[in-house]
């Protein structure tokens, strides 16, 4: 992985700057400070795409790059100052992969298994200002194709965005909301209202409830932090004592959820009971030094049941409980009913995020922590060493969670062209959203004669999000051009249209056809609006000379 420089900063009419291309900045104080505004984005030719451009705090060098788990960021930008809000996929140079901002600003975004299969988890829906959801889960296959659309299973409740898990069992773990009547009359409100908290186990491919469990059927509503305020008056304006944002099951069939406004974990039984409690008023186990935590979120368990990672806000927007977030691991001792710090992972800028967060633990025993309302996310070694820092946004950018998976995208979608001509020289970009087998691209152009007759014009590697090609001084008339994607086994896993200067294009010719089993998904390629990609193998024809020419660079 190599760091580039910017490639043509450009100030834009609104307050932040963007870069042509894949660009990545590091130790930038103009970033940091805001002289690139506080959204700063890249911009394509060949793609409407406008990600967050990263800024590395903290490179990663000659001596650390070897230590960093292999993997994509999934990040999910929002904020007033965010260009396009939504989940996004990059490679670790910063470099985008995916562009799913076509979904809207979302909270939960990440990788998971479904069926056997990698898939992707994806809210969608409307954020209230109170900090809660109502929307629908979606379960995305390595096409970006939807298979799964399902919510809350509850009586004019939806899903939320705090979370979505897949259990062994294909079930779904779902996090909701729903207002009830409550009596408040010791908070001096009548006719008062919650907003309850509420997880499920959900069968995604019916949308059936299997176990529903609310928050005020089983904790007593003065047990948390957060007062009702101007809150609990009405169906409107419900008081949301609990607030859940984490849920987990276990081999033995209970759940772990963590409930922000208490601060606590409540370990719960298959008859909903609550088993243990870790921390607020009365927590159940034992908890040692350094072990307190508050207003926190993503609590998970780790190393089959014997710990619990969390991300520990230590405030919200009304309180500050101490000077710093943080990533920690608890060491759960069963037997002696307790918990031990184990591991703390500190903020490289030491500050408080007062919302959102996560603690990713890798199987390297790296970490990837993102920030939530702060936008950072950092990697760190097995020891808490600091790997790598980055900063995707300085003024209101956030993302709820990081991670880092390993994920492979087959998109069904033509790669995208871009031309560019002046008078002697074309440029052409190449860009195919979501792919993340393309190792190389062959360039070739066709006449206006023979619009659908490829004639290779010569090869380049990748290079980032979208590559550039330039052909000079062609003898060949050439008014399309078009791309073909290569895998690293040198096989042909896609083909774009034909392309000229004027935007206009020509379908692939019909012998342009992929085998599907070269990119590796061993399905059957879908279509999009652009057209299709067929599964048989490609036979097309052009002349001796420049097939020759083209098997010479391509030995090369």
């Amino acid at each position: 992985m190599q760091l580039r420089q910017p490639l043509f900063l450009l100030s834009i009419i609104t307050s932040s700057w963007h870069a042509l291309a894949d660009t990545t900045l590091f130790q930038s104080t103009d970033y940091s400070s805001g002289a690139l505004g506080n959204g700063p984005f890249q911009t394509f030719k060949s793609s409407s795409s406008t990600p967050v451009m990263w800024n590395f705090i903290v490179p990663y060098n000659d001596s650390t790059a070897g230590q960093i788990e292999p993997g994509l960021i999934f990040l999910a930008p929002r904020g007033t100052d965010v260009k396009s809000p939504g989940p996004l996929i990059f490679d670790k140079s910063g470099d985008l992969i995916w562009d799913g901002t076509q979904y809207g600003q979302t909270l939960t975004f990440r990788m998971s298994t479904y069926k056997n299969e990698s898939v992707i988890l994806l809210w969608t829906g409307q954020i209230q200002a109170s900090g809660v959801g109502f929307g629908y889960d979606l379960i995305i296959n390595n096409k970006y194709e939807i298979i799964a659309n399902f919510t809350a299973d509850l009586d004019g409740g939806l899903a939320d965005f705090h979370d979505i898990v897949i259990t062994p069992n294909d079930t779904a773990l779902i996090t909701a909301y729903q207002p009830k009547t409550w009596d408040l009359i010791s908070y001096n409100i009548s006719d008062g209202w919650l907003l309850d908290s509420v997880f499920q186990e959900v069968d995604p491919s019916t949308g059936k409830a299997l176990f529903t469990w609310e928050a005020s059927d089983h904790v007593d509503v003065t047990s948390c932090y957060a007062d009702p305020g101007s809150s609990g008056t009405s169906e409107s304006n419900p008081w949301d004592f609990f607030h859940v944002n984490a849920v987990n099951k276990d081999n033995s069939g209970n759940y772990l959820i963590s409930s922000r406004h208490c601060h606590t974990l409540y370990y719960i039984g298959p008859d909903g009971n609550i088993i243990w409690t870790i921390g607020g008023k009365n927590s159940s186990v034992t908890m040692n030094t350094n072990t307190g935590f508050a207003w926190q979120h993503d609590a998970r368990w780790r190393n089959g049941g014997t710990q619990i990672s969390l991300f520990d806000n230590a405030g919200t927007s009304w309180e500050l409980d101490s000077s710093n977030s943080r990533g920690i691991l608890l060491d759960y001792d069963q037997a002696g009913n307790s918990v031990s710090l184990n591991k703390e992972w500190i903020p490289f800028n030491i500050t408080v995020s007062e919302s959102q967060g996560n603690v990713g633990v890798l199987d390297s025993g790296n970490t990837v922590i993102g920030w939530g309302q702060i936008p950072y996310f950092s990697e760190y070694d097995a020891n808490g060493q600091f790997l790598y820092v980055v900063q995707f946004g300085v003024g209101d950018v956030q993302s709820y969670r990081a991670y880092t998976f390993n994920w492979t995208g087959n998109p069904t979608t033509r790669p995208s062209v871009f031309v560019e001509t002046d008078d002697s020289n074309t440029t052409i970009y190449a860009s195919w959203n979501g792919a993340t087998e393309v190792a190389s691209w062959q360039l070739s152009g066709s006449t206006a004669e023979s619009p659908q007759l490829a004639i290779p014009i010569s090869n380049y590697s990748r290079s980032g999000f979208e590559t550039t090609m330039a052909v000079t001084n062609s003898s060949t008339n050439f008014k399309y051009y078009q791309v073909a994607a290569f895998n690293s086994n040198k096989k042909i896993i896609a083909y774009s249209s034909f392309t000229a200067s004027d935007g206009s294009s020509q379908d692939p010719a019909a012998n342009q056809t992929i085998d599907s089993s070269n990119n590796g998904s061993g399905s059957d390629s879908g279509s999009s609006s652009s057209g299709s990609i067929q599964s048989t193998v490609w036979r097309g024809t052009v002349p001796l000379a420049l097939t020759v020419l083209f098997i010479l660079k391509t030995l090369i």
